[in-house]
């Protein structure tokens, strides 16, 4: 009796869940509380229960066991198995089948296991191995085990690594034995720093590929185990062709793949050294392209970028290997030429940009793939030399700074030396700039208005409007100095419509007092004239001031014609629309061309003043002169020569046929007050004679 007594506390107290069977019956004879506890059954339910009723599989199943265990007469073991819970759900256990015999009775002991959880711990693991053979497989990289010794323990290369085919042959070997003595003895170096600090090591190496390229690899070296390191080694080519290339942006221009500033920099100061060392003589320019902006915003910035392009390459081919041309910004290049002996030699250099940048530029659409009209491009040109004109890079890149702005005030498209002076200069025109900005707002500027006279019968028949600047310090500031600034800042736009609605305004005024009708002519300057909307600014300006089209005239630079041709045909047809007259300014200075006369619908042609200058002493400006006015006359233009200042111009000029004119030998630019006072004059309308009248009351004011 203590014996059972011991029996079945033992049975009580286990964990794990046991329970009796009748062999026959398959009813449940007895069982401990933890199987109730487990399936959810009281002890009294439980017992009531059959061995059919706990095991969750068949019938058939559960027989064949049982037979089975009566057969062999042994332990049967169910190692994944499930029990039905009293609530129908199942619970995963491990059972074990054992044959007892009780009073001449066949009774089965059955124990039953949870083992739930450590079937979720093995899908656990099962899902995290997969993971981490699914993560090996995915890594780009070679792992090699390695002894402290250099022995390769393993090798797993990546489906994707192509430096190494293979690594099977290496497992066993010495690192000795499959390097070379000296790269072996690298390896081993790191492997060495591994072991002994216990940090990562990390270097880089270079492998031939079978096909002969070179690759470039990444080698980390972590501690694995005792006296064992892992090798990561990773193929790295396209991170140092990626690294090459922020390398080369950091000092190169994107567009024109040109050094940049910084390269360029860098390229002087060494430049500057040697020429210390070597007591020799270097040049530093600065150029940029004229009237770039107008293009660019007039074409689009893809044929700027283009041209910008184009630009540099011409520029490039006029160089030595030696020298260096790098995009400073915009349109702005610097030009660094070493190694000369004699200003002249950074002459020649200026002279053979400019002759490059002769033929047009022929540039295709970005989008259609067409040429854009051909596109003639200059270039101004600052020279500073060393040792004159500065012994440092930011010394010397200020005075070729200074000495381009000096060339452009010198008509462009030429080349200029630095000059101490021009620093003042330069700062003067800083200045003026910035008080520009802000004399169209204070009123500081007026209109004059010259005459143009028909020499035949004396009379005024037109006025051409010229816009003056009165500061109240600087006093009457020259059109030559504030116009270039206002056409490159853009100020010129502003100051060009308010001239325009001026002129337009006072013409009207003296038709309301009774003067028999005359044009006032307007210059529209380069920029005003690539405006898209100029034609409605010109409608505006006559509809606000009521002023009839027709005693409008709109004067335009053939320069400015030619930068595009096809803008400026649209351009003019849509002013011809209004009913404004069209005249050619300037002309004989630029491209001269027959077949825009011809093709654009012009109403006069203007001779430029430079070819009336020296008409009594140059016989080729008398053929030129000649030329132009018979041409003009051919093409049912009317022609005037502008600058006219002597009465022997004036009789050559006659003599070629020239009936319109214009200049101080008839009138200096006038107040508004002192043209319409010119206007009573009823003597201008003698002969071509009373010239000398005109001079008088330009000098004088008074009226004989």
């Amino acid at each position: 009796m203590e014996s059972e007594k011991r029996y079945c506390a033992a049975i009580e107290q286990t964990s794990g869940g046991i329970y009796f069977v009748d062999v026959d019956s398959k009813g449940i004879l007895e069982a401990n509380t933890a199987i109730c506890n487990l399936l959810g059954y009281t002890q009294e339910e439980f017992l009531a229960l059959t061995l059919y009723d706990i095991l969750a599989v068949d019938r058939e199943i559960i027989n064949s066991d049982i037979h089975l265990l009566l057969a062999e007469k042994q332990f049967l073991l169910i190692s994944d198995g499930w029990n039905r819970r009293k609530d129908g759900s199942l619970v995963n256990v491990e059972v074990s089948l054992n044959l007892i015999s009780c009073g001449g009775r066949k009774v089965i002991c059955v124990v039953g296991r949870d083992i739930t959880e450590r079937k979720q711990a093995e899908e656990l693991l099962r899902k995290s191995e997969a993971a981490n053979r699914a993560l090996l497989n995915a890594i780009p990289d070679l792992m090699i085990r390695i002894t402290g010794d250099g022995t390769y323990l393993d090798a797993i290369p990546a489906k994707n690594f192509k430096t190494w085919t293979t690594h099977g042959d290496m497992v066993g070997k010495n690192i000795y034995d499959v390097l070379p003595p000296e790269i072996a003895r690298q390896r081993m170096y790191y492997i060495t720093q591994a072991l002994s600090t216990g940090e990562m090591q990390i270097y880089e190496f270079e492998l031939t590929c079978e096909d002969g390229k070179v690759s470039y690899q990444e080698a980390r070296i972590v501690v694995s185990g005792e006296n064992e390191v892992l090798v990561i080694v990773r193929e790295i080519s396209d991170r140092k062709q990626a690294e090459a290339t922020i390398q080369y942006h950091a000092f190169h221009d994107i567009l024109t793949g040109l050094p940049n500033r910084t390269m360029f920099d860098r390229h002087l100061s060494t430049a500057l050294a040697n020429a210390h060392n070597s007591k020799t003589m270097l040049a530093v320019m600065f150029l940029d392209m004229d009237r770039f902006k107008t293009i660019n915003d007039t074409l689009g910035h893809a044929v700027g970028d283009r041209l910008l392009q184009g630009f540099a390459e011409r520029v490039k081919a006029c160089l030595r290997e030696s020298d260096i041309v790098a995009r400073w910004g915009g349109d702005e290049f610097t030009v660094l030429v070493p190694q000369i002996t004699s200003p002249e030699d950074a002459a020649k250099v200026g002279q053979r940009i400019l002759e490059a940048l002769k033929p047009a530029f022929y540039l295709q659409g970005h989008a259609t793939g067409e040429e854009t009209p051909p596109l003639h491009i200059t270039s101004s040109i600052g020279i500073a030399l060393y040792p004159h004109d500065g012994e440092d890079a930011e010394t010397l890149l200020r005075n070729a700074d200074a000495a381009l702005y000096r060339a452009k005030e010198h008509g462009r498209n030429n080349y200029r030396f630095y000059k101490p002076e021009m620093n003042a200069q330069a700062s003067q025109l800083l200045a003026l700039e910035n008080r520009l900005h802000q004399a169209l707002e204070r009123r500081e500027f007026d209109v004059y208005y010259q005459p143009q006279i028909h020499i035949n019968t004396g009379e005024i028949i037109g006025m051409e409007a010229l816009v003056r600047w009165r500061h109240p310090e600087l006093g009457l500031v020259s059109p030559g100095q504030f116009i270039p600034l206002a056409e490159e800042n853009g100020l010129i736009v502003p100051i060009g419509e308010w001239v325009l609605r001026t002129a337009c305004a006072q013409n009207k005024a003296w038709q309301n007092a009774g003067f028999s009708p005359l044009r006032v002519a307007v210059n529209l300057s380069p920029r005003q004239f690539q405006q898209p909307n100029i034609a409605s600014r010109v409608a505006l300006a006559l509809e606000e001031t009521g002023l009839d089209p027709q005693y409008l005239e709109l004067e335009i630079t053939e320069t400015t014609i030619m930068q595009n041709l096809d803008f400026a045909s649209e351009m003019l047809r849509d002013l011809q629309t209004l009913g404004v007259y069209i005249s050619i300014d300037d002309f004989g200075t630029g491209y001269s061309s027959l077949g825009y006369l011809k093709k654009f619908p012009f109403d006069k042609l203007k001779i430029d003043q430079s070819f009336v200058r020296d008409l009594k002493d140059n016989p080729h400006d008398i053929a030129i002169i000649s030329a132009m006015i018979t041409l003009g006359h051919g093409l049912n233009l009317k022609v005037v020569a502008e600058g006219v200042e002597t009465r022997e111009q004036l009789e050559l000029l006659r003599s070629l046929q020239s009936e319109e004119m214009q200049g101080y030998l008839f009138s200096q630019p006038l107040t508004a007050e002192d043209a319409t006072n010119l206007l009573h004059n009823p003597l201008i309308k003698t002969n071509i004679y009373c010239s000398t009248l005109c001079i008088a009351y330009s000098q004088n004011k008074l009226l004989h």
